[in-house]
């Protein structure tokens, strides 16, 4: 998939720099993970994307700096409420919804599904409700995504 041409059909997405090989490694070795391809190619195209306050997290990068919204946010749910090793953070509404993405621990998959689970809160610790599977594939949940702007 093409990610940049989906993304400017409508100038109401914006996206940034695509990552190179040693920024993508740099968010597996962070998170102890192997990230998909087709993930890796949209990390490599876009770096990250967003539709108003929607987002697809990954690499903010533009010509002067970068940082990565994925690992920070991955990390701080891990902490928070214990997110599994094996899902990592693509949108997160906060108090509300994380939107997750299913990784591997030692090998590259092509793709993997998408999740989704709600946030809530037990005697002001914030827990998430059972998580269930929203798209078979990256891609899809993409397309999805895409829909918003249209």
């Amino acid at each position: 998939m093409d990610y940049i041409k989906n993304l400017k059909q409508s100038e109401e997405f914006e996206y940034w720099l695509g990552a190179d090989d040693d920024q993508i490694h740099y968010i597996e070795k962070e998170l102890n993970i192997k990230l998909p391809k087709q993930y890796k190619k949209f990390l490599s195209q876009c770096g990250m994307c967003n539709f108003g306050d929607v987002n697809i997290l990954g690499i903010a990068k533009d010509e002067n700096s970068i940082t990565y919204p994925l690992v920070e946010v991955t990390k701080q749910m891990r902490e928070e409420v214990n997110l599994p090793n094996d899902l990592i953070v693509l949108s997160y509404e906060v108090g509300e919804y994380l939107t997750l993405y299913k990784v591997s621990i030692n090998q590259e998959l092509e793709d993997n599904a998408i999740y989704g689970a709600n946030v809530k809160y037990d005697d002001e610790k914030m827990n998430i409700d059972k998580i269930e599977e929203l798209f078979s594939s990256f891609e899809e949940y993409f397309e999805d995504f895409i829909e918003l702007g249209y």
